[in-house]
């Protein structure tokens, strides 16, 4: 079982409006598929605080980091300011070894390849999936939900994670307009071996 290590952002101003993504972790958890934990995040130094945690031995066995805010190109939106994945990636660094993480925020992964695979090189992390484009709220988070099943088929190793962008990528099929992506390290390192044969 490959348990998730949730961050939720404030989705409106107004703290009347209840929207989180919490019942769908509930949800696969009741089915056993996983276990979670969920946080609330408003801020940079609550962010920090949580990542740093994360990165504890003690959480080794929740190596899905589902992080769910607002965000736009190269960011992830806070209350009090937005974070980039430069500065997630400073967090992060060396913390995200067999570990996968998954933006679900609008626009975040709208960057170039070369911007990815260099939070993947600093953080270590297997691979890094998100939308390109502003999503709608119940779509993404279904493609969510069918995304987190998915990373329990196959293990968390070189083979495992080709195996499992494989079937991501089907899932994502369905839901186009959405502009999923995914990037593993295997992709990236494959890629580089590749240039350096053509040069």
């Amino acid at each position: 079982m490959k348990n998730v290590f949730c961050l939720e952002g404030m989705w409106d101003v107004n703290l009347k409006y209840q929207s989180t993504i919490e019942p769908v972790l509930q949800l696969l958890e009741k089915r056993g598929t996983v276990r979670y934990i969920h946080k609330n995040c408003a801020t940079k130094v609550e962010m920090k605080f949580y990542l740093n945690k994360w990165g504890l031995k003690q959480y080794d066995d929740f190596p899905i980091l589902y992080l769910a805010f607002h965000g736009s190109e190269n960011s992830l939106s806070l209350a009090d300011d937005d974070i980039t994945l430069d500065e997630l990636s400073e967090i992060l660094e060396d913390k995200c070894k067999g570990r996968v993480l998954i933006f679900g925020s609008c626009s975040t992964l709208n960057i170039d390849r070369r911007n990815i695979a260099r939070f993947l090189k600093r953080t270590g992390a297997l691979a890094v999936c998100g939308y390109k484009t502003d999503i709608d709220w119940v779509k993404s988070t279904v493609n969510d939900l069918l995304l987190i099943e998915a990373l329990q088929e196959n293990e968390f190793s070189g083979r495992g994670i080709e195996a499992i962008v494989k079937k991501l990528k089907n899932i994502t099929k369905k839901f186009k307009e959405l502009e999923f992506r995914v990037v593993s390290q295997l992709e990236i390192n494959k890629k580089m071996s590749i240039d350096d044969t053509v040069h």
